[in-house]
């Protein structure tokens, strides 16, 4: 038993501490890999146990004003998101098939550190949209597709910020940015005129958009697995990014099936 915590506290001091990119240590959760544990800890206990036990004997709470905010909000982060992505990296200076991580002290390097830091407090904004879904006691809302990707996608976000800030992996960056403007943008405007709501089309598309983001973010992470060694990106990273957005992609066709096209038949 002694030997075996002593292999797992070496296998902690190499693998986690050991290959730590120091560069965002000052930026905000970046400090310790328990940070973001914590935070999805809260997160599930919340969504599992005290939110649902607050609401239990309480009427939904409204929340309008609330929701309109927020959407905006993650309209204009959805588009700066964007913005910065291309600037920092995809729009002038990465290449397509393969990028490998600049781990330099250089402005540029530096400014995609804080672009992937970036994108990871975004996904951290995203997880209260499963907070608004439990005060307005939309429990088929919090199902296992929803808290799973939205735990996932922040705990990989900070894994990504922590020890591989830039590179290939970042595509996904442009990608959901893009993919959120469209929609928070329908969020909005259902929130701030729901006479629309039943008019709207292109509700059913925007799970579409999400499911072709998946694929793309697959195809995109799997070029580097049939490389060479001149690419020096991370295969067993790419290979995780390419599984996870397929698993990903399997999950939301479920959903996708279920909500719109056995509605249809």
């Amino acid at each position: 038993m002694a030997a075996l915590i002593i292999a797992g506290k070496k296998a902690y001091e190499e693998w986690v501490l050991g290959k730590m990119d120091h560069r965002s240590d000052e930026l905000f959760l970046m400090s310790s890999i328990w940070s973001p544990v914590a935070v999805i800890g809260l997160y599930l206990y919340f969504v599992k146990c005290v939110g649902p036990r607050h609401m239990k004997n309480r009427p939904a709470y409204e929340l309008n004003g609330v929701m309109k905010a927020y959407n905006l909000t993650q309209i204009l982060c959805s588009v700066y998101m964007l913005l910065y992505s291309l600037k920092a990296g995809w729009a002038f200076k990465y290449k397509w098939l393969c990028e490998p991580v600049d781990y330099s002290f250089t402005a540029s390097s530096i400014d995609v550190v804080r672009c992937v830091w970036t994108y990871m407090m975004i996904k951290l904004l995203d997880l209260v949209d499963t907070v608004f879904f439990v005060l307005r006691k939309k429990a088929a809302h919090t199902s296992f597709l929803h808290v799973y990707h939205h735990a996932i996608v922040f705990f990989g976000a900070w894994c990504c910020t922590k020890y591989v800030p830039g590179g290939h992996g970042t595509f996904i960056g442009p990608v959901n940015a893009f993919v959120h403007i469209v929609m928070y943008t329908y969020y909005f405007v259902t929130a701030t005129w729901p006479e629309y709501r039943k008019s709207l089309w292109w509700k059913k598309y925007i799970t579409q958009l999400q499911l072709a983001q998946f694929l793309i973010v697959t195809l995109h992470s799997s070029t580097v697995l049939f490389m060479d060694d001149s690419c020096k990106y991370p295969k067993p990273l790419a290979a995780f990014l390419a599984v996870q957005n397929g698993f990903m992609f399997i999950l939301f066709a479920e959903f996708y099936v279920k909500s719109y096209r056995r509605k249809i038949k």
